[in-house]
């Protein structure tokens, strides 16, 4: 099933995309970047000279920003959830990312709401990136544990978190895979858990990471991991090498027999029928 993110409370909005790529605004700043998945034709071209950033990849790893020396290469977003106003800091990076997915509006919602549901909630963030969802957590009341494996995403969190004047994390620069296998060794247990892998990369001290390869003993130890009777847990897989039905098996097989299982194509879409599709997302719960 095609799920469009609901982008409400965000400071955001998709205005095209086409032809391999995509223009969007993120609060004070457009923006136009390469999309793979953005194959159809543009449905107003005509808007694209708006773009106050433009991105062009040279390698597949980087590319250059192209934008007036005036601009300021690092600003704040704004996102609205509940009775909550949060703030987030957007920097240009030297691939076409710039610290926040904004498709991921659609589990802060989800993730704030279940954490509602259940006293003293333990939150974990996996593969944290610039912990956008544990920020969200956190507001939420939840104790968190955010795991990012690169440094620099982990400073760029705290940077986050001290905008929010947010406590209630607790921070590590490891690897996914390690620290759930030490927290299984260490009898720790947590409420929610939140995936959201690359296709490929590396941990904290050159581990590698192929999605399609270790994500399912991923999957398996993180059951171990989980408040038997109340939990949640939310994967994003963006690798076409793992295809639905295959995500589906493995988390039959591995999660908890209690588990209410829904698995969705994430996509993003405007008003005027521009739309693309950011990968699978899986909700599973007991709640």
């Amino acid at each position: 099933m095609n799920l469009f993110a609901n982008t409400k409370g965000l400071d955001y909005e998709l205005l095209d995309s086409g032809n391999g790529r995509k223009l969007e605004r993120f609060g004070t700043y457009i923006l136009d970047r390469p999309e793979v998945e953005a194959y159809s034709s543009k449905k107003q071209p005509e808007i694209w000279f708006q773009a106050d950033y433009r991105f062009e990849q040279t390698s597949p790893s980087s590319g250059t920003w192209h934008y007036n020396d005036a601009l300021s290469d690092n600003w704040l977003i704004d996102y609205k959830v509940g009775n909550k106003s949060l703030k987030f800091k957007l920097e240009l990076s030297k691939f076409k990312h710039i610290g926040l997915f904004p498709e991921q509006a659609e589990n802060w919602r989800y993730l704030h709401d279940a954490i509602q549901k259940i006293d003293d909630c333990r939150f974990l963030n996996l593969f944290a990136y610039t912990s956008a969802a544990s920020i969200v957590a956190a507001s939420a009341g939840a104790d968190v544990t955010n795991v990012e494996a690169l440094k620099q995403l982990s400073n760029w969190s705290k940077d986050n978190a001290s905008l929010n004047k947010i406590e209630n994390v607790r921070w590590l620069v490891e690897d996914a895979r390690s620290f759930v296998k030490r927290a299984i060794r260490r009898g720790d247990k947590f409420n929610g858990v939140i995936l959201d892998p690359p296709a490929f990369g590396h941990g904290s001290k050159g581990k590698r990471w192929i999605l399609e390869r270790h994500l399912e003993e991923l999957i398996e130890d993180v059951s171990k991991i989980l408040v038997p009777k109340e939990f949640f847990v939310i994967i994003n897989t963006y690798s076409p090498k793992l295809p639905e039905k295959a995500l589906l098996e493995i988390l039959q097989e591995h999660l908890p027999g209690n588990s209410k299982i829904k698995i969705d194509q994430l996509s993003l879409k405007n008003e005027s029928g521009a739309s693309f599709t950011t990968g699978n997302l899986a909700r599973i719960t007991s709640l």
